[in-house]
């Protein structure tokens, strides 16, 4: 069962349970909050670009006035490319405190229980915690990151640290979406990752689905969602493995 192929099928079982009726709305509501969030994000930046460009133009002698047309090319490209890769960094923020109650909800779906009985109010209240989980994940992230980073100048080394760069992101994908079922559970994070490490190609398959998935346009809308709900049917599968 510890293979890459299990891990790529639990990403792809995720795509279909969030299709599921009750668990849609821990879909949409956080994309309508990231749509809406970047729709204003665009018209506050078009707004100051075209000030700029009013601005700029002022200067400009009448035969040059076209490049004021190449100002805009430049903000819509540069706007598109800022969406495909900022999209899922930020949506995971935006998402965070909705992407535990999908993996609650996912639980429920696919063994009937629920972790503990929680009110709405109890929900409400775990938002900080959630959040500040999810950025402890972001500071075991970056220093590793930056490690990883530098191999890139180092000579010999550089040749392999893409293949090295690939594989930490796509386990840190696995890290980042099983936090949500093994925290509703109070499974403290170390814990987490040693019981992945002893199912690591599972973990990478299931990370690099992830991170493929949010490379693609439109899909990538998607992925977050699936990727809780996968996570939480792998986390589901093995659980009683789990070290206490």
């Amino acid at each position: 069962m510890n293979s890459p192929i299990f891990g790529i099928h639990y990403l792809i079982d995720g795509f279909g349970l969030i299709a599921k009726p009750g668990l849609r709305r821990f879909v949409i509501i956080p994309l309508l909050i990231n749509i809406v969030l970047f729709i204003g994000l665009f018209f506050l930046l078009r707004y100051f670009v075209n000030e700029f460009n009013v601005w700029f133009s002022s200067f400009l002698p009448a035969w040059l006035h076209w490049l004021s047309a190449i100002l805009w090319i430049v903000f819509f490209t540069s706007f598109f490319i800022i969406i495909i890769y900022t999209f899922v960094i930020v949506a995971n923020l935006i998402a965070a405190p909705f992407n535990s109650f999908l993996a609650e909800k996912v639980e429920l779906y696919l063994t009937g229980n629920i972790p503990e009985e929680r009110s709405l109010l109890d929900n409400i209240k775990d938002i900080p915690r959630i959040m500040g989980r999810q950025i402890a994940i972001i500071g075991y992230y970056i220093p590793r990151a930056l490690l990883i980073f530098i191999l890139f100048f180092i000579p010999i080394v550089q040749a392999v640290a893409a293949v090295i760069s690939f594989l930490f992101h796509a386990w840190f994908m696995t890290l980042t979406y099983i936090d949500y079922p093994t925290d509703n559970h109070r499974i403290p994070m170390r814990d987490v990752r040693e019981w992945l490490n002893q199912r690591r190609s599972v973990s990478l398959g299931f990370g690099v689905g992830v991170l493929v998935c949010s490379m693609i346009p439109l899909v990538n809308c998607f992925t977050i969602p699936a990727a809780v709900a996968g996570a939480t049917k792998f986390w589901i599968n093995e659980a009683d493995q789990v070290a206490n």
